[in-house]
């Protein structure tokens, strides 16, 4: 059996492939003057306060991308180089993805441009909504740079955040030096072989909590593994890092309500104040140290626990 051609698609038929095409798509000719568009295109621009007369057929779409880019959005100027170089043979194919935010939604676009193949010279320029998989790439980075538990930054991504920190740059400010926290909750291990491991959760996750709140905005806190907690503080004096160091330690001080009673765990801070240009291994091993002074300077009993009526308990870390 004989496989015929099938005949080119004709004017109408053409205009209702374009029509229904999901994408917002508008064709322009070698000028970039729009010569159509179809109802995803007309959709997207009166949702978005567009009118016809200023994104319709007739409008030259590189004018729209050059007034988009002098306000302040770059990826218009990109699109323009795009077009402009299908237009003129340079490419046979422009493909990027764009942010495309509003004030209500933070939307990402992939924007695709391909030269007319018949006699009309000119482009088809179309814009494919890809928020879901970006969202879906933003979830994913999330997760390989976060703790499950906790929410908090990794040993991954503390470490870049450390290295960064530490990079020794000569146009920075005069405040140079990289605060270091490491911090082990000394009682941890009692909490989960008394009452159980869900409750050693909650326990990590108000320490977490306690972090957070100890923390300057600048500054990251992460969660290194097991009952670890590491605090990074770029540009800080010495006199603000002993600040921050005594605030991590009044919140970790805070008892902790388990199966009805309030439980001191403990803790040990170890804190370094590191130059610029020291190595993330050295900074990271020296707060280390100092952490174990800490605990070794402590007087350590039995998990404190009392009952709900008493008087908190008395910390039992140093």
């Amino acid at each position: 059996m004989r496989h015929q051609s099938a005949p080119p698609l004709s004017g109408v038929l053409a205009a209702e492939v374009v029509e229904a095409l999901p994408d917002i798509t508008a064709v322009v000719d070698v000028s970039g003057t729009i010569i159509a568009v179809n109802r995803a295109w007309r959709m997207f621009a009166l949702d978005n306060g567009g009118r016809p007369e200023t994104t319709g057929v007739g409008v030259n779409y590189l004018d729209v991308c050059e007034r988009s880019a002098a306000t302040g959005c770059p990826e218009a100027a990109d699109v323009v180089a795009g077009l402009e170089a299908v237009l003129t043979g340079q490419t046979t194919e422009s493909d990027r993805e764009y942010p495309c935010p509003s004030p209500e939604v933070g939307r990402w676009f992939n924007s695709r441009i391909v030269p007319l193949s018949g006699a009309t010279r000119g482009a088809v320029v179309s814009h494919m909504n890809i928020s879901r998989r970006k969202a879906s790439e933003r979830q994913l980075e999330y997760r390989a740079s976060h703790d499950p538990l906790t929410g908090l930054a990794n040993r991954l991504l503390f470490t870049d955040r450390l290295k960064e920190a530490l990079r020794h740059r000569p146009d920075r400010s005069h405040v140079a030096n990289v605060g270091v926290l490491y911090i082990d909750l000394d009682k941890f291990k009692h909490v989960n072989d008394t009452y159980g491991n869900d409750a050693g959760d909650d326990v990590l996750l108000h320490a977490a909590w306690g972090l957070r709140s100890a923390i300057r905005a600048e500054d990251t806190v992460g969660r290194l593994g097991g009952d670890e907690f590491a605090v990074c503080a770029p540009s800080i004096t010495e006199r603000s890092f002993e600040e921050l160091t005594q605030r991590v330690r009044v919140a970790l001080d805070e008892p902790y309500r388990i199966h009805g009673q309030r439980v001191r765990v403990g803790r040990s801070v170890g804190a370094h104040l590191a130059a610029p240009g020291q190595s993330v291994a050295e900074a990271l091993r020296a707060a280390t140290d100092d952490m174990y002074l800490a605990k070794e300077a402590g007087t350590y009993s039995p998990l404190a626990r009392q009952d709900p009526a008493e008087e908190p308990a008395v910390s039992t870390a140093g």
